[in-house]
């Protein structure tokens, strides 16, 4: 007995839907504009189905909304050059490089202020000097931090930083790693 094939894949979706409208945006979007742009599908397409895409070949650089109606598609269409949803900022994605520095101060100065800049060094030197690798020796140093008492989201920040001062402090010493 054969399989039957699934009615929602994307190829019949899309010849269900086969209108299109074209945001031209690869980039993510805030949280608010990403629920405003699916409201407004929703609005769009009433009770009907609608669906979106990344495009791809001569669509590339657009999410391609496809409808079931042209007339849907053209509302669509005419709401994304009038909302002027494809020219809003994109999310920060990550920190800042004030925030980044920022952090590696603080982690600098704790580290110095508590007395955990040298067993968290040694840590690292010593796995290095036993032949581990970087990522290991990385990993002993920041069980090291953890058990000083740094926070858990920090230990990483901390040892990076302590490793960069390190290697800049003494740019020749072998102990520092390559």
């Amino acid at each position: 007995m054969g399989r039957r094939k699934a009615e929602h894949t994307i190829a019949a979706r899309r010849r269900r839907t086969p209108y299109v409208a074209k945001l031209p945006r690869e980039d993510p979007f805030k949280p608010e504009d990403a629920r405003e742009v699916e409201a407004a599908c929703r609005r769009v397409a009433a009770a009907s189905e609608f669906m979106v895409l990344a495009g791809w070949r001569e669509d590339s650089g657009y999410r391609v909304y496809h409808f079931t109606t042209w007339a849907k598609a053209r509302a669509m269409q005419h709401w994304i050059d009038r909302s002027g949803i494809a020219h809003r900022p994109m999310p920060k994605l990550g920190l800042t490089a004030e925030e980044v520095a920022e952090s590696k101060r603080e982690a600098l100065a704790w580290s110095l202020r508590t007395g955990a800049a040298r067993p968290i060094l040694d840590a690292y030197r010593q796995a290095r000097h036993a032949g581990d690798a970087e990522l290991t020796a990385f990993n002993a140093a920041c069980e090291v931090a953890k058990a000083m008492g740094r926070p858990t989201g920090e230990v990483q920040v901390t040892v990076r930083t302590l490793l960069e001062w390190a290697r800049a402090k003494r740019p020749s010493s072998p102990a520092t790693g390559p």
